[in-house]
């Protein structure tokens, strides 16, 4: 997708959220509610990133009992039809909630990687809430950064653009190129459309602004968990409560590799630890990534070892014993500047995959860590615009800007 004039970029993204607006519309009157009387606080589950059908039937019957979702991330599943239905017959009579993953498509968009067309149509209300609706793709915003996947790749960027790093201009084609992504894929199924989901590590304000309902951060290798609960949690709050953008974004946790290799997931206690961190920082999503690479399986349940069971068994237990405040945690915010596509996981990180760290990130870089050191979960980061300027209100009591203002309400 070409890129050539702002101001036409800043048309697309309109003209398509306005499209996109009246789609939701469509879902809210034809797609059973999430918000049922009987919905979970907390969905608390697997990524079954593996195998074939057995292997979530595996999965689900070792769990059941102290989780209540199944993500059905192999594609050897959710691209065989017949297979996904049965799958999905016997997550809901087993009462879990299952949400499906859709891949991006290798070659001209389409189809997407996943079940047949007519699949959300015909299945339309077969299981009614617990059909949580579709994870489509997968760290957009870590391929921005790191990847030649990109939404914005630099060969469609003017050599202005690049030498007067005009992030601007990136973070609206990437909203643009993303929502324009997202919309080939979503109307190659029949609609009324579900909700999305995917997860990322990186970008996520910009996700979120693309169309996303939720976004999981990823708890990956040795980065910050803190840092990445502050950076997902803020966009999904803030965009939620700013008057006049699309309401009701939530936001998860999911725990994938600390390792490239066996045993690949973190050990049992920090694996405890950290679903223990997600739930008490209000994430709505804790789900475990299970898979190996090249989908091989170091246990007989793919990476989940018995002290992983028993970790998730132990958190389940004392979630249903310790309920947690409805209260937001944060109530303060570091504000970054607009459009800063900063990667956050070094002081000198990419800046929206296309530019090397500038004068200012070393700064944001210890702000950020100076900050978290002092509120913990009691601060959130946001940026200070949505797009184009776009103004913004930002629902904390003390804004720490990144130019050093202060503000207290």
């Amino acid at each position: 997708m070409n890129f050539i004039l702002r101001r036409r970029t800043v048309l697309a993204v309109l003209v398509v959220l306005l499209v996109f607006g009246l789609l939701f519309v469509h879902i809210a009157t034809n797609q059973p509610s999430k918000e049922t009387a009987d919905s979970p606080d907390v969905f608390v589950g697997v990524d079954v990133g593996y195998g074939d059908e057995n292997d979530v039937y595996k999965v689900a019957d070792v769990v059941a009992g102290y989780a209540n979702l199944i993500v059905l991330g192999a594609l050897n599943v959710t691209k065989d039809t017949a297979a996904l239905t049965r799958v999905c017959d016997f997550l809901y009579q087993k009462d879990f909630y299952f949400i499906i993953y859709v891949g991006f498509s290798k070659v001209d968009f389409l189809p997407p990687r996943g079940p047949d067309a007519q699949f959300f149509n015909e299945t339309q209300g077969r299981w009614g809430n617990k059909f949580l609706g579709i994870y489509l793709f997968d760290e957009i915003g870590g391929k921005q950064l790191d990847s030649g996947e990109k939404v914005v790749m630099p060969g469609q960027l003017s050599q202005r653009i690049l030498d007067e790093r005009d992030y601007t201009y990136v973070a609206e084609a990437y909203v643009a190129g993303l929502i324009g992504y997202s919309a080939v894929s979503l109307q190659w199924y029949a609609p009324p459309y579900p909700n999305y989901s995917t997860s990322d590590y990186a970008l996520y304000w910009y996700d979120y602004l693309s169309g996303y309902n939720t976004v999981f951060t990823q708890f990956v290798g040795n980065q910050s968990r803190q840092l990445s609960i502050s950076l997902c949690r803020g966009a999904a709050h803030t965009l939620s409560t700013d008057v006049g953008h699309t309401q009701g974004q939530d936001w998860g946790v999911i725990i994938t590799w600390k390792y490239d290799q066996a045993p690949y997931l973190e050990d049992a206690g920090q694996l405890y630890d950290d679903m223990m961190l997600a739930y008490q920082n209000q994430a709505k999503y804790i789900i475990v990534f299970n898979s190996a690479e090249n989908n091989t399986q170091p246990t007989p349940v793919g990476t989940l070892t018995t002290e992983h069971l028993d970790a998730m068994k132990q958190f389940w237990d004392c979630t249903k014993n310790n309920p947690r405040s409805e209260v937001y945690p944060a109530d303060t915010a570091y504000v970054l500047p607009r459009d800063y596509g900063f990667g956050f996981r070094n002081p000198n990180d990419t800046i929206w995959g296309i530019w090397s760290a500038d004068a200012l990130a070393p700064k944001v870089w210890n702000d950020t860590n100076s900050l978290l050191a002092t509120y913990g979960s009691k601060l959130d980061i946001v940026y200070e615009t949505k797009l184009d300027g776009e103004s913004i209100t930002l629902p904390y009591s003390k804004l720490i800007f990144w130019n050093g203002t202060i503000t207290e309400r």
